[in-house]
């Protein structure tokens, strides 16, 4: 029987990862005045009305990155608050794109869930963009997420620090499919470098944190809802590291998204990445 609907889960105290089918997981933290919402899915289903159902706060939207598994239900909202690199991606995102993304997890999740490609609605408009920066401090009431800039994956990728539950969800910055490759006929605008920097940052704010949240939970066929392996960080700075000097090399692959890339790995990290393009910036 398939899964007829998104999955949540309560992972802390007033704290909900809404998995949808298998595409991304949000997250829901609700403090004494108003509840965030961490990234809003590809927009299968209407996110607004069910974070309604899980709080009554007053709710801002947050987006850890522009891609269209994390901004594709924007539309559900009159306001919404990424870095300002991502601010085009995000108004650029077609039904496109959602729809693709829809068909290749549903065959990915081999039929597990009830969604398809119908389930991708058009907005009539998008929300207003608001800018978020590192140093931002997000004040819930007597709860406050710190955000830090981690781009690579993006130009604009953003990490969200809950202090009070000491979770800091890290969108796609630095997980087991990192892409760094070239999409479509456009080059990355960040390199592993960036890539590694962002790393190094999580990896110094681990005295904070006792779990890093990823955009995938349960992702494809997966039903977990699990943080990411404490090693996380070290092993993509051994990866990153090693791919700058030389000493790992990737192997050319054909994925699901990046097309042919170059994959490096280590543990519970990988990257694919444009060989030719180690460095931001380079040409």
């Amino acid at each position: 029987m398939q899964i007829q609907g998104p999955i949540v889960s309560m992972i802390a105290n007033k704290t909900w990862c809404i998995n949808e089918y298998g595409m991304d997981a949000m997250f829901l933290l609700e403090g004494g005045h108003k509840a965030l919402l961490i990234d809003t899915g590809t927009g299968t289903f209407d996110i607004a009305a069910l974070c309604r159902k899980l709080t009554d706060k007053p709710l801002m939207v947050a987006c850890t990155h522009g891609h269209v598994d994390h901004v594709g239900g924007i539309g559900y909202f009159d306001e919404v608050w990424l870095h300002p690199d991502d601010f085009e991606m995000a108004r650029t995102l077609t039904p496109e794109a959602r729809k693709g993304y829809v068909k290749v997890l549903a065959e990915m999740s081999g039929g597990l869930f009830a969604v398809t490609e119908d389930d991708v609605k058009a907005f009539e408009k998008l929300p207003e963009m608001k800018p978020l920066h590192e140093g931002d401090l997000i004040d819930l009431g007597g709860r406050k997420v710190a955000v830090y800039e981690t781009p690579g994956h993006t130009p604009g990728g953003l990490s969200f620090l809950d202090v009070r539950e000491r979770i800091i969800f890290t969108g796609d910055a630095c997980n087991g499919n990192t892409l760094l490759s070239s999409m479509g006929s456009k080059k990355p605008k960040s390199g592993v470098d960036t890539l590694l920097a962002a790393a190094r940052k999580l990896k110094a704010l681990e005295p904070y944190y006792d779990r890093d949240y990823n955009g995938h939970i349960g992702y494809a066929a997966r039903v977990d809802c699990l943080p990411m392996p404490a090693s996380i960080n070290q092993d993509a700075i051994d990866v990153c590291e090693g791919i700058l000097n030389g000493t790992v090399k990737g192997e050319m692959q054909e994925a699901a998204f990046g097309g042919n890339s170059c994959y490096a790995g280590k543990g519970a990290f990988g990257v694919r990445y444009d060989p030719g393009q180690l460095y931001s910036g380079e040409e």
